[in-house]
């Protein structure tokens, strides 16, 4: 096997094995295991668990940070920016939910200087965020309300992401749609026009 292909086995079989058991729980032997490798096979390719938690953190913040830029790219009005924004972390979150939960987990747990490392990268999205909602806002909001509004919004779709409400990419898609379209608009002018269409779906979810 290429040492490309086998490293990211690694990496693969750490971010299984950190989102199932936890970060203190893991152990480098299960990662080991679970990567098809002997302890000492590991440790021929990285070093401690907290660089297993560090290499995890930065290769999907990266993924997910590029996911977002091409999106946006692609979207031509700022509404559309925040559909690409929702749709990019409700998928992420199908295709990547391990790795989604480690983010918003186990960033902390890192030593520095990783940590710092870490937190720039989860800043950065944080600060896309708050480009597209700045872009949408008519009311001059204040920068810690669109900071909260931000917050509020990446919450939500995290909240979506880990639990049992994406069945599919298409099941992200369509909650996409809803999602943004309650955030535009507000829940009461939704349920005037007849309520989410999604809604039968998450109740079959929950």
């Amino acid at each position: 096997m290429a040492i490309g292909e086998r490293y990211e086995g690694i990496v693969s079989a750490a971010c299984s094995v950190i989102a199932r058991r936890g970060f203190h729980q893991a152990s480098t032997r299960e990662i080991a295991r679970a990567a098809g490798l002997s302890l000492a096979g590991l440790y021929h390719y990285v070093g401690e668990k907290d660089e297993l938690l560090f290499l995890v953190l930065d290769r999907s913040l990266d993924r997910l940070l590029e996911d977002l830029d091409r999106s946006v790219a692609e979207a031509r009005t700022p509404e559309g920016r925040l559909l690409a924004l929702i749709r990019t972390h409700l998928e992420f979150g199908f295709h990547h939910a391990h790795a989604l939960r480690i983010i918003n987990r186990d960033h902390e747990l890192l030593p520095e200087p990783r940590r710092a490392e870490i937190a720039a990268k989860r800043q950065a999205y944080l600060q896309r965020g708050l480009a597209v909602l700045r872009e949408l806002d008519r009311h001059r909001r204040t920068d810690a309300e669109l900071f909260s509004a931000t917050n509020l919004l990446l919450g939500m779709l995290n909240g979506i992401a880990t639990r049992p409400f994406l069945r599919s990419a298409a099941d992200a898609r369509a909650l996409a749609a809803e999602v943004g379209a309650l955030f535009l608009h507000g829940f009461l002018e939704a349920s005037a026009r007849g309520g989410c269409s999604a809604a039968p779906a998450l109740g079959r979810s929950a």
